[in-house]
């Protein structure tokens, strides 16, 4: 299966010479995104990599309508963004669960707070914990649960309005090798069965490339978009992948763009 992105079909997301500056308690200005365009097709994965401090989480923010860009425009589904939506869904680098909230509570969250505790979101939270491998950890709370689980419960959440967007700041860097990897081919498994549009940003390449459609690489701040990467990896793909000679040569490609090439300490 290729890339999702069809010719001619107009873009999910489309993001137009955005800018981003803030200004610092000192009075300093800082340009955190410069001259960002970037089109994203319906059920398209991708990949967001580049330096910390590039602007990618100040990116995906714009796009979660938790933040407003300096000048540019960002629309989705043709409409400018003006704050967060009900499609959009959004993980973050922390499950940020409550602790006091059982795991069925913390994603029944999103909806209780809009004053929906029907039968049906109840059901549904259940269905998507289940789908999740976590169907008998519904009533135990979060720290009854490993790093990972509690990250699977944040995507259950993040679920629970059934968006068509799902965005993601760096959900499994704080993970161990092996709960990553397991984590990956799950949110494989999710953005497949359910049809979603995910825009993803990590510091791992490998991650990147195993998961995405396209990698969009950033620069060094003020954050651009220095390159866009399409990834010709058939699908479905499996850990096995990263063992494929094109895997590798579309890393080494990624990481010569930031003069990483002999470097290979980058990785899951």
């Amino acid at each position: 299966m290729q890339s999702p992105a069809s010719e001619g079909a107009a873009p999910l997301i489309r993001i137009s010479h955005l800018e981003k500056l803030f200004a610092t308690r000192s009075g300093e200005t800082v340009h955190a995104l410069s001259d960002v365009s970037l089109e994203v097709a319906d059920h398209e994965f991708i990949s967001v990599v580049g330096p910390s401090g590039c602007g990618k989480t100040t990116l995906l923010r714009i796009l979660a309508g938790l933040d407003v860009a300096s000048s540019g425009s960002a629309s989705i589904s043709g409409q400018p963004l003006a704050g967060p939506r009900h499609d959009v869904g959004v993980v973050f680098q922390q499950a940020t669960l409550l602790p006091w909230n059982n795991v069925l509570a913390n994603v029944l969250l999103p909806l209780h707070l809009k004053g929906d505790k029907s039968e049906q979101s109840t059901q549904r939270a259940r269905k998507l914990l289940s789908f999740m491998g976590l169907g008998d950890f519904a009533q135990k709370y979060p720290f009854e649960l490993s790093g990972g689980m509690q990250q699977r419960v944040s995507i259950c959440r993040a679920l629970m309005r059934d968006p068509k967007i799902l965005l993601m700041d760096e959900p499994f860097g704080a993970l161990d090798a092996m709960t990553r990897e397991m984590l990956n081919m799950e949110l494989m498994r999710v953005w497949s069965e359910e049809r979603k549009t995910v825009v993803f940003i990590t510091h791992s390449i490998p991650e990147a490339v195993l998961l995405g459609d396209r990698v969009v690489v950033m620069s060094p701040r003020p954050g651009r978009i220095s390159a866009v990467v399409p990834i010709d990896i058939p699908r479905p793909r499996s850990l096995r992948t990263m063992g494929l000679p094109r895997f590798g040569e579309l890393c080494d490609q990624i990481r010569t763009m930031f003069g990483t090439e002999h470097h290979s300490a980058v990785s899951l």
